[in-house]
């Protein structure tokens, strides 16, 4: 015998909202984790996107804006009860706002073992340069200084 718990109801649903889970196991939306890295050659975007096939990955790039698209589809087997539907199931869409001193028009994109990593690398006007300073006339020894971008 299962003793009453007045909250279980509410707990069950609350679950259920932060799986993206609505109704009769109807998918919405979820939103993968990323980790962003930056070093001298630009920025790294790194997605966990487990259970997405390749040819469900869609990354635009465009106006300083990065926008990665994919699906992760559940597959609901006939005959078989579903007790626990924990995994995030469904599109997503993560939209990033990329700073003009990166390129976006050489992006990187490798996926491997349901990891999306894109490479944004920093546009020629914002490298690094070595700049030779005159001083009366004479050329003194190259500086390295950050142009703005």
């Amino acid at each position: 015998m299962m003793r009453f718990d007045p909250f279980r109801e509410i707990e069950e649903l609350a679950q259920r909202m932060d799986r993206g889970l609505i109704g009769n196991n109807t998918v919405a939306r979820f939103s993968p984790p990323v980790d962003i890295h930056e070093d001298e050659q630009g920025l790294e975007l790194t997605l966990d996107l487990p259970g997405v096939a390749p040819d469900s990955l869609n990354i635009e790039a465009e106006n300083n804006t990065l926008t990665v698209q994919a699906e992760r589809k559940y597959n609901r087997v006939e005959g078989k009860t579903a007790h626990r539907v924990e995994r995030a199931y469904g599109t997503f869409t993560r939209t990033f706002s990329i700073p003009s001193k990166y390129d976006l028009s050489k992006v990187e994109a490798d996926f491997d073992h349901g990891t999306l990593t894109l490479k944004v690398p920093r546009s020629e006007a914002a490298q690094k340069r070595s700049i030779t300073v005159r001083t009366g006339g004479q050329a003194s020894q190259p500086r390295t200084v950050e142009a703005q971008g």
